[in-house]
């Protein structure tokens, strides 16, 4: 190398610690046309070149440095971070292997080898690696952080709890680590903990919306929480977002109240997820004569099931690679009048969108329980028995109550044949949960074992993905126990990936008890389309009242609670007459079809008559302030 190189490489690095990637880019490729075995430049062009996100550049220009500098510690490590971005995670290992034979006692080097382990799911050795980090590094709180992440997979949640407060305590604004504790507290039942670790998380990461995310959802699972609480949290948040967006244009859209309209839906679950389940039926069903509809989609893992719902749509759009003011300009180019979020603050919504108002009317509704809290979302879509009249007013929305219910339920295609009732066969009755497992607490369990208690020989059986971690059994099992249920009388399944094989485990079910405060909506529908009674507990508000909604449209309220007793006694006196229970089981599927829940027509009426009326209001607005002007 000429030392002529030097200024020129100082000058390059220090654009590239200013953070402008390009130019730096662009000066690294300059000094290498006249200096091509530059080791330091190939290394930190391909470093500029990962940061950019362009990682086989990177992964090729690094190789080339260490041709000429085969034992650099440093330059090796930056390799095996190139090729894991790449997708080569198994390489990367081997790389940070050979780097941890060049320099042993480098805990970056065995902090990033421990991250590389644990995404080929080797966490035993993961968690050596980054214990071995901690040795050389006591205050680390990124390692803490990583490692907490791995116990918890490992079931560890005491030890991983440790590894983020530890790691707090060595950085207090360490949003991840706030974020991570929290979750690992709601997994514990640890609920009033977590949340002023969810809001520290939201405070010190604002870019990172699932942190908020995560702390609304988990409010939903406290049976504890405070309601009015968790409105001004909603509310205080839409109001920033608003805040941030600015002031946005008026819309063109022509304000006749009678034309047909456009309406867009918003979702990143336009794919196998549960909202699909009740969207499609009202895409399928919207009268194509008064109503065009486009559907905006934030699906990063398209299947079968967004192949399909992008052939029902009029128009189809992915806007999972735009920013919310790029996705706002196409829907206002589309001219969409009315523009609906089935996402609420789940995960992949895009509310940004609707805080930059992308149209002139903005519903949310299906996806998420609660208000979004931003002042431009204009009505949610509810119903009467979700939301009954003189409820406390906690949503910055104006409720549209669909008549009949807000829900339509396609049925699972194919679907085993309802099962004969276990109960005849068993001599014994098996009340069943198929919701997740987070959803269970020590209030709905009690009721859950008077029930059991009530029942004699009666059995419980719980099924949820998660239950193929043996952690999360014991954790459930120690629940149940805590809750007065005996371990013996708990099966806990996980099942299989196939929603055909799920549906058919319903044929060890007599009896579904839904959970409370959270209680189901899919899981609620697909128990009935299995001939499977469902038992409600109402709760506060939409999501509490979801299973409620659902027994009303299809006929059943007699099976919605409104005590704790009157939901025991339910399930006790349903048990208690065999014969009865088998008649329900034969009659059920044929009720549910023939049922308001089913109406995919009926149901895209009503709905389009509730957005006619929205528009009307609309353009009566709109005209006001054109005569006034």
């Amino acid at each position: 190398m000429s030392t002529t190189s030097q200024p020129e490489f100082d000058c390059a690095f220090a654009v590239h610690q200013s953070g402008d990637l390009p130019t730096a880019i662009q000066m690294y490729r300059r000094m290498l046309e006249d200096f091509p075995s530059y080791a330091d430049a190939l290394h930190l062009l391909g470093v500029a070149l990962h940061q950019q996100g362009d990682h086989v550049a990177a992964v090729e220009h690094i190789r080339r440095a260490l041709v000429f500098c085969p034992d650099n510690a440093t330059v090796v490590c930056n390799l095996a971070t190139a090729l894991q971005a790449q997708g080569q995670t198994a390489a990367a290992c081997a790389e940070f292997e050979r780097g941890l034979a060049i320099a042993p006692a480098s805990a970056e080097l065995h902090f990033n080898h421990g991250n590389c382990l644990k995404r080929v799911g080797r966490l035993a050795e993961a968690i050596t690696a980054y214990e071995r980090a901690l040795q050389l590094r006591p205050v680390y709180p990124q390692t803490l952080n990583n490692l907490g992440n791995a116990l918890v997979e490992q079931g560890r949640l005491e030890d991983a709890v440790r590894c983020f407060r530890k790691a707090l305590e060595q950085q207090p604004t360490f949003a991840d680590a706030h974020h991570n504790l929290a979750n690992t507290l709601v997994r514990q039942e640890r609920h009033r903990e977590t949340q002023p670790h969810f809001a520290a998380a939201a405070v010190h990461a604002p870019q990172r919306p699932e942190f908020l995310q995560s702390y609304f959802l988990s409010l939903s699972y406290d049976a504890d929480v405070d309601a009015d609480q968790r409105f001004e949290l909603h509310r205080l948040w839409g109001h920033q977002i608003a805040a941030r967006c600015g002031i946005t244009a008026a819309h063109a859209n022509s304000p006749v109240a009678e034309r047909p309209l456009r309406v867009g839906y918003v979702s990143a679950d336009f794919r196998e997820h549960a909202v699909a389940d009740f969207v499609e039926p009202l895409l399928k069903a919207h009268d194509r004569e008064r109503f065009y509809v486009t559907c905006y989609a934030n699906v990063p893992r398209p299947d079968e099931r967004t192949a399909r719902l992008r052939g029902i749509a009029d128009r189809w759009r992915s806007i999972l690679e735009l920013s919310d003011v790029e996705a706002a300009e196409v829907i206002r180019r589309d001219e969409i009048d009315i523009l609906i979020d089935l996402s609420g603050h789940t995960a992949g919504n895009r509310l940004g969108v609707f805080a930059l108002r992308a149209a002139p009317v903005q519903v949310t509704g299906f996806g998420y329980g609660w208000t979004t809290g931003l002042p431009c979302m204009d009505y949610r879509l509810t119903d009467e028995v979700a939301d009954p009249q003189g409820q406390p007013h906690r949503h910055t929305e104006e409720l549209a109550r669909v008549p009949h219910g807000m829900f339509c339920f396609q049925p699972p295609e194919p679907a085993p044949p309802v099962s004969d009732l276990p109960a005849a066969r068993r001599g014994a009755i098996t009340f069943g949960g198929f919701h997740r497992h987070v959803k269970y607490n020590r209030r709905i369990l009690s009721l859950w074992a008077e029930i059991l208690r009530r029942v004699p020989s009666s059995q419980l059986l719980l099924k949820d993905r998660a239950f193929r971690h043996r952690h999360v059994v014991d954790q459930c099992l120690e629940l149940c126990r805590a809750s007065g249920i005996c371990a013996e009388r708990v099966a806990c399944v996980a099942g299989s990936e196939s929603r055909f094989e799920h549906l058919a485990a319903y044929g060890d079910v007599d009896i579904a008890l839904d959970t409370w405060p959270y209680g189901g909506s899919t899981t609620t529908c697909e128990a009935l389309w299995m001939g499977v009674p469902v038992v409600t507990l109402t709760g506060d508000g939409y999501v509490g009242r979801m299973s409620a909604s659902l027994l009303t449209q299809v006929g059943l309220p007699k099976f919605v609670a409104s005590s704790a007793e009157e939901y025991i006694g339910c399930a006790v006196q349903l048990a208690g007459d065999v014969d009865a229970l088998q008649q329900l089981r034969g009659q059920l599927r044929n009720t549910m079809a023939a049922s308001a829940l089913c109406d995919g027509p009926g149901y895209a009426r009503r709905l389009e008559h509730c957005y006619r009326e929205m528009w009307r209001r609309w353009c009566a607005g709109a005209e006001n302030v054109r005569r006034a002007s």
